[in-house]
Parts: structure tokens; C-alpha cells; sequence
């Protein structure tokens, strides 16, 4: 029975009855441009969040809690509408980059950054 490769568009005789490419180079081809790809698209917020945590890791040492003037972390190239999740922390909800903790401040002019010690 023949099978078209989803790669190649190739019509083949698979040898096992799960081989869905007619090659292994067309099976890893396939999957290098589809993770390029992904990387592609991802990228430009991979990058920002990669700098914010840069910022953070330079300026925050472990078990500290520091506060910044906002100006000053965006000019180290900051941007705080780039986070990886939500977290809570003393009942509230904050934004987190990676393990480091951002509470919401009542100043807008500044950010305060936690770097919680680990257990």
C-alpha cells in the first residue's frame, strides 16, 4: 500500500506499519524546519524575557528584595510587559520572571524585585 510523505510529497512503501516519511533524512529535515520555525516565532520574546532576567540576575543576589527606579532598569533595556507567569506572593498576585518575584508597587515610578532564597 503506498503512503505520500508529509515532507516530500513522495509516494512510498512503508516498512513498518508506523513509518509516516519515506526517509529518516526526510523525517529529520522535517522536524529541524518545524522546531526552527517555532524557534523563529519565538524568539523575540525568548530575547526579552532572556534580558529581563539578565537585568534582574546582575542586580538582585539570592535571598535579597530590592527596589529600582523604573528609568534606570529601562535603560538596561527592561521591559516589564515581558514576565513568564503569575504567581502569588503575601496573598497577592504578582508577575514572576523565571524565579524572581515582581510585587505590585504603589509607586509606578519604581519595581521592586524579590530573589527569594532556595529551600
Amino acid at each position: 500500500m503506498l503512503q505520500k510523505c508529509p515532507y516530500s510529497g513522495e509516494q512510498f512503501v512503508p516498512k513498518r506499519k508506523n513509518q509516516v516519511f519515506a526517509t529518516a533524512k526526510n523525517r529529520r529535515d522535517y522536524h529541524n524546519e518545524t522546531a526552527s520555525e517555532l524557534r523563529r516565532i519565538k524568539s523575540p520574546i525568548d530575547r526579552q524575557l532572556e534580558k529581563n532576567y539578565n537585568i534582574f540576575s546582575e542586580l538582585v543576589q539570592q535571598g535579597e528584595i530590592k527596589s529600582f527606579p523604573k528609568d534606570e532598569l529601562l535603560i538596561k533595556g527592561y521591559n516589564p510587559t515581558f514576565f513568564t507567569h503569575l504567581t502569588l506572593y503575601e496573598g497577592k498576585r504578582c508577575r514572576g520572571i523565571y524565579h524572581f518575584i515582581l510585587p505590585s508597587s504603589e509607586d509606578s515610578n519604581s519595581v521592586t524585585v524579590i530573589n527569594p532564597k532556595n529551600d
